[in-house]
């Protein structure tokens, strides 16, 4: 069955810059995928066997590339070593019948493209952020007043112990990441965004208007600069502040300039961070089908292309997870119970129907607050899939009192709401833990096993809610200031709203 796509997974409201509040539009219009050669893009997941450490394929290499020869496709990105799956373009859709008769190949499945970003062509231009000598002087990050969101998770107190080291990386795999913006600049220290590790997982796509700029230091939207700022904006006399304002930031680009985010790239996006040992990555999307014009949230293993891409996700989260990556990502913005899901006319969907990759094995879900620790409208929910939450904003346009403000490109600021926006306030959190307990490597990395990472991600929250594990808040709400003490003392904050969808 399947599920138009309602929300962005970042609802736009509002850019604030020089004091003043700027509108961004969005646009919803989809477009097909297009190839300058004719061609379309399959997935391929090999039989096998995928560990942590990388992919056993059944067959020889020899075998694999004979067997796509024959069958008219051509290479664009091979993962057999870490994931067994290979992109592949071919002229006819006859490849896909051709493949999934052999015996060295598991699943197999024609892609097309989504629009899971606002429309960035409809973003207002906005001036740059005031600079230092526009504000009075202040020991402070002149916007720091309107963060309600590090208030609410003690992210200030939590750096009083621990404010991130800079030998922790944090994946963004999104639109990229504008490195040049003045609050990931210390003056004399440099930046936080390591362009130098950056990656453009749509780079092997067709060319075409839709594309974008390939370097990841580049963002194609706004969506990635917003997120990055939420994890790391530095504490530097600029701005706002991040969760975790002394770590690295990777920008993985998984997504172009239309809004267009690709399973390919997605699944070749994670697979780079395991190849990086990335510490943390942070998935404010969810990966797509084939649908045509449409996007599709959920996942059916009953649909073989929907199942190969599943397939390819969770085997290259495996391996992520096996180089020491601790996997973050957003439910969803659908108002969902995604453990009884529904489409639009109220029917039940089979529960081997996902969201990908935020239902995915391995993965911290992550579900949206309000100011007042209230469930999100939007937000996904669900027992079993919601494992924490954290603010991602329930307001209204450019109310930046009830949403989410972080950068955006070209030195400006933004208040933006979506389970987007409460994935790296979690991500941010368990950055600062492999900060605080890692272990430092002979080359000067900070490692922690992604489990040891998720227990005291889960285990410091506060409870909020019905008491207890529950649908709507999972384990609680996300504490930074716990999290570094690694302060696992029951704590229930009563002054939260029930979320009316939990029943006693």
């Amino acid at each position: 069955m399947r599920l138009s796509h309602r929300r962005p997974l970042a609802a736009a409201t509002a850019l604030v810059a020089a004091g003043s509040l700027l509108v961004l539009g969005t646009s919803a219009t989809a477009a097909p995928a297009s190839s300058s050669t004719g061609s379309s893009r399959y997935l391929v997941a090999l039989e096998g066997t995928q560990t942590g450490d990388g992919f056993t394929a059944a067959g020889t290499a020899a075998s694999v590339h004979a067997l796509l020869a024959s069958a008219g496709a051509t290479v664009e990105t091979d993962l057999t070593r870490q994931i067994g799956v290979l992109v592949v373009s071919a002229p006819d859709s006859s490849v896909v019948g051709t493949l999934a008769r052999s015996n060295l190949v598991d699943e197999v499945g024609a892609e097309w493209r989504w629009r899971g970003l606002p429309d960035a062509t409809a973003v207002t231009p906005v001036a740059a952020r005031p600079g230092k000598g526009d504000a009075p002087e202040q020991t402070a990050d002149p916007l720091e007043p309107l963060q309600w969101d590090m208030a609410q998770i003690h992210a200030p107190q939590a750096h009083d112990r621990q404010a991130g080291r800079r030998s922790v990386a944090v994946g963004i795999l999104d639109s990229g990441i504008d490195g040049r913006h003045p609050d990931f600049v210390v003056d004399g220290g440099g930046t936080n965004v390591d362009c130098a590790r950056g990656h453009n997982s749509v780079g092997f796509l067709p060319s075409g208007p839709g594309v974008g700029n390939p370097d990841p230091c580049t963002d194609n939207q706004f969506h990635g600069t917003h997120v990055a700022g939420t994890v790391a904006a530095q504490a530097n006399g600029v701005g706002m502040v991040g969760v975790a304002p002394n770590v690295s930031l990777v920008p993985v680009k998984v997504c172009d300039a239309s809004g267009f985010c690709y399973a390919s790239a997605v699944v070749d996006g994670i697979t780079y961070s395991g190849d990086q040992q990335l510490d943390v990555i942070n998935m404010s999307f969810f990966v797509d089908d084939n649908e045509f014009q449409e996007s599709t949230e959920f996942k059916c293993t009953s649909d073989p292309t929907q199942r190969s891409f599943k397939e390819a996700v969770q085997r290259a989260l495996t391996y992520a997870r096996g180089q020491g990556v601790t996997p973050v990502a957003a439910l969803g913005n659908s108002d969902q119970d995604l453990a009884n899901p529904k489409d639009d006319a109220g029917n039940p969907i089979d529960n081997e129907c996902e969201v990908v990759p935020a239902e995915s094995v391995g993965v911290i879900g992550t579900a949206s607050l309000g100011a007042k620790s209230e469930k999100a409208r939007y937000s996904n929910y669900g027992y079993g899939p919601t494992d924490v939450t954290a603010p991602g904003g329930n307001g209204s346009t450019g109310d930046c009192r009830t949403t989410i403000l972080s950068t955006l490109p070209g030195g400006a600021y933004g208040c933006i709401q979506g389970t987007s926006m409460a994935s790296p306030h979690a991500a941010g959190v368990a950055a600062l833990i492999v900060s605080q307990f890692g272990k430092v490597r002979a080359d000067g990395d900070m490692r922690m096993s992604p489990d040891a990472v998720q227990s005291i991600v889960q285990g410091t929250v506060v409870d909020i809610g019905l008491r207890g594990y529950d649908e709507c808040f999972g384990n609680g709400r996300i504490d930074a200031a716990r999290a570094v003490a690694k302060d696992t003392s029951s704590a229930y904050d009563a002054t939260a709203p029930f979320c009316p969808e939990c029943a006693e």
